[in-house]
């Protein structure tokens, strides 16, 4: 019998450390998207920090938030991936 819930959305975080140039300091950055395709989710992080203008990245972490976020940048960037667009948060440090 077919269950009448709907599939939860899967909102997958990627955390990264990137570069704008070789010699900088790296920038942590978290990436906050939803995609069917979770075997091209890697490729697909990378490009979107390419066009952001990273000419480095090293993936730290990749996986899926189960529950939606308490505290802010996180929050809202939960609430954009929901809607299916991309959430970048950058930090200083």
């Amino acid at each position: 019998m077919p269950s009448d819930k709907p599939e939860p959305k899967i909102v997958h975080l990627v955390v990264a450390d990137v570069w704008k140039e070789k010699q900088d300091e790296p920038r942590q950055v978290h990436l906050l998207l939803m995609r069917d395709d979770a075997e091209g989710l890697v490729d697909f992080a990378l490009q979107i920090l390419a066009n952001e203008g990273y000419d480095e990245a090293e993936l730290l972490e990749i996986g899926t938030l189960t529950e939606e976020p308490t505290e802010e940048p996180h929050l809202s960037a939960y609430k954009n991936a929901l809607t299916g667009q991309i959430a970048m948060i950058e930090f200083n440090e």
